[in-house]
């Protein structure tokens, strides 16, 4: 057995005087915190003690829902809706090695553990047919750098807004054919099953499998109850993007005649079990069956502010009892990982679209959401995002004599509204440490950021400039999309 004693430490505790409770020693025996206390702990019969003088001890930061591919895309768009950027960018053809993919998943994994989150949801997409070698690749990285992951293969067959595009414009037709789908979805199904029987709770459970598919306007009922029923013969979960847009939700309604969570709801794809991304554009009567049905939401501030999506309802669902996570997305729409930066703008971006103050988000609500929210994102509801006996050891010890917690009112509030993750001293993950004295201890940084360059400099010359044929379809896209958004709809989230 494995014990590491950090003595000493202050825990974040929103019950003691400025949210910390002094002198706490933690003690971490194998993969789990065995106990918070003040009294002393004999530390003759431990394999590691760490101080924690000085270090503020908090739940790791669990990013809910991202795109480990988009490592690469960081500062690459701006003022672009999603749907014109996703038509731009996969139009080009561009796709990743299993090597580029391994790389680009270290280089998220090590920004994210420098910034004190522990575990990620990753939503791995890639630009042709998935195959288990693109998954063992994002697998081994997240295993090599020594991260908490989920990943969730994001896959799609259908591409209803095209259609819609050519039914606006039919001259479009013969464009189109190239963005019909590839996917062979029997062959996907066999690679699905054979990912979860060579990853799923490996690394000891530190690693999971999880469903993926991109959305319910996106997949056919074979790739949507296929894949979530492989999830639940390892009884695992799903994943996905639901009504992150106006014309998303106008799209759904117009393909099933009802909103996109009452049709997943119809089709038995809710539950504890599901997590979906961003739910921007969700009405009173969505938000009841999400609380009824115990669903989680994945809230994506930082994404939905630079793509112009809208506002979640994030104060009426956490109401509703609604557990809430929250995500960076990738770094293509929001050009980093650091949660930090989500949750300050989270605790900020509610209060000017609220008259009634009392409902807007405190420091707390925002910490829950990045800890135990996310914990329920991942199937790890009691498992995770507590610093308690019996959780799993996933925590992060800043520096108190930094420059955001100096002075130190409320450590909650300065965590939020303050930091942004350069206090960040030490980082345990699974209760082994891996980030220590603000270095990381798993793998060679600088090989891996020098490596990441060198491919993304190589692949970025690959990226085809539109041809004539696509640019005529990113017109007619856009054309498509000022319609949507200039229809009328029952809730309104700009």
């Amino acid at each position: 057995m494995m014990r590491i004693l950090i003595e000493n430490c202050n825990v974040l505790d929103e019950n003691s005087a400025h949210s910390v409770a002094e002198n706490m020693n933690i003690l971490i025996e194998d993969h789990r915190i065995a106990r918070v206390t003040s009294s002393p702990i004999d530390g003759d019969n431990v394999d590691s003690k760490l101080s924690g003088k000085g270090r503020l001890a908090v739940p790791g930061l669990i990013n809910a829902h991202a795109h480990s591919p988009e490592n690469y895309l960081k500062g690459m768009t701006e003022k672009v809706p999603l749907e014109l950027w996703l038509f731009d960018f996969f139009s080009s053809g561009v796709g990743f090695s299993p090597r580029e993919t391994y790389v680009g998943a270290q280089l998220g994994a090590i920004e994210m553990l420098r910034a004190g989150t522990t575990a990620v949801l990753d939503h791995f997409w890639v630009n042709s047919g998935m195959t288990i070698e693109d998954l063992d690749a994002v697998m081994e990285a997240y295993r090599d750098v020594g991260i908490r992951a989920s990943v969730a293969p994001l896959v799609e067959d259908l591409r209803p807004e095209m259609e819609a595009v050519i039914h606006n414009d039919p001259e479009l037709t013969a464009h189109a054919r190239d963005f019909e789908s590839a996917l062979d979805v029997p062959d996907y199904l066999d690679t699905l099953e054979s990912f979860f029987q060579k990853w799923h709770l490996s690394e000891e459970g530190r690693l999971r499998c999880l469903a993926g598919p991109s959305g319910l306007q996106w997949c056919s009922s074979e790739v949507l109850e296929g894949s979530a029923d492989i999830a639940a013969r390892f009884a695992s979960g799903l994943h996905m993007h639901v009504d992150e847009t106006k014309s998303q939700a106008l799209l759904c309604r117009e393909l099933y005649g009802r909103s996109s969570v009452s049709t997943l709801l119809e089709r038995k794809l809710l539950g504890p079990h599901v997590s979906l991304a961003h739910c921007v554009w969700v009405d009173d009567d969505d938000m009841n069956i999400l609380a009824e049905t115990g669903t989680v939401v994945v809230h994506n501030t930082a994404s939905n502010m630079k793509l112009g999506s809208g506002f979640a309802p994030i104060p009426s669902m956490r109401e509703r009892g609604i557990t809430v996570a929250l995500g960076a997305d990738g770094s293509a729409s929001n050009d980093n990982q650091v949660l930090f930066d989500v949750m300050k703008l989270t605790a900020l971006v509610h209060n000017a679209r609220e008259v009634d103050h009392r409902r807007w988000l405190s420091a707390r609500d925002v910490m829950t959401m990045a800890t135990r929210g996310g914990a329920a994102a991942l199937g790890l509801t009691g498992e995770l995002g507590e610093l308690k006996p019996g959780m799993l050891a996933d925590l992060t010890l800043l520096r108190l004599d930094s420059l955001y917690f100096t002075p130190l009112n409320d450590a909650f509030r300065q965590l939020i509204y303050c930091e942004n993750g350069s206090s960040v001293d030490t980082v345990i993950v699974d209760g082994k440490v891996v980030v220590q004295g603000g270095e990381l201890l798993t793998v060679d940084e600088d090989a891996v950021l020098s490596e990441a360059r060198e491919l993304w400099n190589i692949t970025r010359e690959k990226i085809a400039h539109l041809s004539d044929a696509n640019q005529a379809l990113l017109r007619g896209m856009e054309a498509y999309q000022a319609e949507q958004s200039a229809k009328d709809f029952h809730v309104s989230r700009h």
